[in-house]
């Protein structure tokens, strides 16, 4: 089964620094609470987040198309060992009170090795809304730490 999500938020921060935030993938296990771990395997990063037991989901992906700071475009990596097939592409623009409008398109498919494995994962899938709803909270999660550190920053700034 595939899945495709559109997501839309609207951050207080600057593009530029939500454009850093993202990034930075080393510090995603940091404030999304379903990732469990992110490396680098070459030019890509590996992505484990935490699926319904006994599975996680594991994601490996590199950026196809880069315009810092407002388009990345991104897609799995063939030959590398995942369970999660992903493509798609993130758009930032700045907003008129000086935040950023984030736009996400992100669709894919469960990848095993295992025919049954792959027929399970479309079934799960189907009933519980995974990776979908991992993507919207992951995301609501990114949008309420930038903007936590964002205003911290700028107090801290006022104070001085």
């Amino acid at each position: 089964m595939r899945f495709r999500e559109e997501l839309v938020l609207n951050i207080l921060a600057p593009r530029e620094a939500v454009w850093a935030a993202l990034q930075d993938f080393s510090s995603w296990p940091g404030w999304a609470k379903a990732i469990k771990e992110v490396s680098r395997v070459g030019s890509a990063w590996r992505f484990k987040a935490r699926g319904q037991p006994p599975v996680d989901l594991v994601w490996v992906a590199e950026a196809t198309e880069r315009r810092p700071p407002e388009f990345l475009a991104f897609q799995s990596v063939p030959g590398i060992p995942h369970n999660l097939e992903i493509s798609g592409w993130l758009r930032l623009s700045e907003t008129e009170e000086g935040g950023t409008h984030l736009e996400l398109l992100l669709e894919g498919h469960p990848h095993y090795d295992s025919p049954l494995l792959d027929k399970a994962a479309d079934w799960y899938a189907t009933l519980f809304g995974e990776p979908n709803k991992l993507l919207k909270v992951t995301f609501e999660q990114f949008k309420e730490h930038l903007e936590k550190t964002h205003s911290q920053r700028e107090l801290s700034a006022t104070s001085t």
